[in-house]
């Protein structure tokens, strides 16, 4: 990987009880790259996102995040390094009692002393970056599933992040909303600049556009490389998922 290392997990383990999730995992995500953890349902991809930006702390193990290991940092420190990251989650997670324009400036009223009319006139332009102009007095309910999806991705984007988390994007989206929703992806990533890391189970999809791929399994990253790498791969455990064959080493319970 010749890219600069923007977030790096080295020897990562985390449990819940009796349950171990992450296995002393060791992971590198790119920077100015948008990098795809694939996996099973139930594997920690989640789990693995939250760690990144600081929102639980391993059992074992180091989260750099440009060098710098987030696990020793606490309160203001933590909150600092945090700044460097917008997430785009599930179901966008937008606040129902919130119109889009109050969605998207929540993180700029809660985080910075932008004046009103500066939060509105930046509201204005991530909505526009997103294909979304004129909806700021709507509400949650008026929207369809992928314009959900635009505005949270939008609210990720307000404070200028260095890096976007997407925890399953496109879930519950037709195939053509979930084109829009890739599409608009990567177009983020390249008008930011940014590093963008998503977890998904859309293989075809997250291939076609990823420019790196993790596959995480039984809480270790078993491979990792570039979409072709993976695809060319003899590793029977990546044949596998990346077939869909029921038959294999991994146990279909």
């Amino acid at each position: 990987m010749s890219d600069p290392i923007k977030i790096e997990m080295r020897g990562l383990a985390k449990s819940f009880g009796a349950n171990r999730v992450l296995q002393g995992l060791d992971l590198k995500i790119p920077a100015g790259r948008i990098t795809v953890i694939i996996g099973r349902s139930g594997e920690g991809k989640s789990v693995l996102l939250k760690h990144m930006i600081g929102l639980l702390r391993p059992d074992q193990g180091q989260v750099l995040v440009d060098g710098e290991d987030i696990t020793r940092l606490r309160g203001r420190e933590l909150n600092r390094v945090r700044a460097k990251f917008g997430m785009l989650f599930q179901g966008a997670a937008l606040f129902d009692s919130m119109n889009v324009a109050e969605n998207v400036a929540f993180p700029l009223r809660e985080h910075s002393r932008l004046s009103p009319e500066e939060i509105a006139s930046r509201v204005r332009e991530k909505l526009r970056l997103v294909g979304l102009d004129g909806v700021e007095d709507r509400m949650p309910s008026q929207l369809s599933g992928g314009m959900r999806k635009r505005v949270g991705l939008a609210r990720a984007i307000i404070r200028g992040p260095e890096i976007i988390l997407y925890d399953e994007p496109t879930t519950g989206l037709d195939p053509i909303l979930t084109d829009s929703i890739d599409r608009l992806i990567v177009r983020t990533q390249e008008t930011l600049n940014i590093t963008s890391v998503l977890i998904s189970h859309d293989l075809d999809r997250a291939l076609a556009f990823a420019d790196f791929v993790a596959m995480l399994h039984q809480g270790r990253i078993v491979a990792q490389g570039a979409p072709e790498e993976l695809r060319t791969m003899d590793d029977p455990l990546v044949r596998q998922f990346l077939t869909g064959s029921a038959e294999g080493p991994i146990q279909v319970l």
